[in-house]
């Protein structure tokens, strides 16, 4: 069976198919971070008296707004595979090594634990090394890495309700408990969960865009028969978000994006 999928998921007639509308999908959706962006720019230009001095300034802040946008778009989607790609670890070892069952009933959530601490480490090897994000701020990384929590959340409630499977509830309740964790917690004030509220609103349009892009990605993977539901439909999942990752170094090492900022 292992086989199976290795010939299928390397064929590359189909994974090439899919990388193709992985990549248009993603330079559809930068497009619309980069018009609205300018957008609003010129909003300003026109509804203000501006000296030349101030046209130049405003010009380089949305510029920098613009990368800032599309580099918080990127680490969206970068922390979301991160996130899958230990999910679906922790669905092998659950659903696929009988052997390992007496370790994983005891240890499971010692184990979840971890594999959640290694998903930070693997975000910031994807941010720093795989494709450098230079002009995201800090406290904009982690308000991104929030929203992909409620990303990761919704996944796992269309898997449950969508394929009828209720193994993934203890995983939903967890990622819950994670999400409200970070408005409150022992020492919060109302000031830190004001800032926290408000950076995940700021932010709410790049989960709106990433839950389309995956949506219009996976289902094209799970229409043309690329991505499978018998392995597993998160390993399906963390799947198409391997090929969201690898457009945006296409892209990123392409230089495309910048030629239109």
């Amino acid at each position: 069976m292992f086989q199976y999928y290795l010939i299928h998921y390397f064929n590359f007639k189909n994974a090439g198919g899919f990388m193709l509308i992985s990549l248009l999908c993603l330079i559809a959706v930068l497009a619309i971070v980069i018009l609205a962006a300018k957008l609003k720019k010129h909003y300003k230009l026109n509804t203000q008296d501006l000296t030349p001095k101030q046209i130049r300034k405003l010009n380089h802040i949305h510029k920098v707004k613009e990368i800032s946008l599309i580099e918080s778009f990127y680490e969206m989607v970068f922390s979301s595979t991160s996130v899958l790609l230990f999910l679906s670890l922790y669905y092998i070892i659950d659903e696929r090594i009988p052997q390992a069952a007496f370790y994983w009933q005891k240890y499971q959530n010692i184990i979840l634990l971890l594999f959640l601490v290694f998903s930070v480490f693997m975000t910031n090897w994807f941010d720093i090394l795989f494709v450098p994000l230079t002009a995201i701020p800090t406290r904009q990384k982690a308000s991104v890495r929030l929203i992909s929590a409620f990303y990761i959340i919704l996944i796992l409630l269309y898997i449950k309700f969508i394929y009828h499977d209720s193994n993934y509830d203890s995983l939903i309740m967890y990622f819950i408990t994670l999400a409200v964790g970070r408005f409150l917690y022992f020492d919060s004030t109302l000031e830190d969960i004001k800032e926290t509220l408000q950076g995940v609103a700021r932010n709410l349009p790049l989960l709106v865009l990433m839950g389309s892009y995956s949506a219009i990605v996976c289902w094209y993977g799970f229409h043309c028969g690329f991505l499978l539901t018998s392995n597993g439909v998160i390993l399906s999942t963390l799947l198409a978000h391997l090929f969201m990752d690898v457009s945006i170094f296409v892209l990123d090492k392409t230089r495309l994006v910048k030629l239109f900022i």
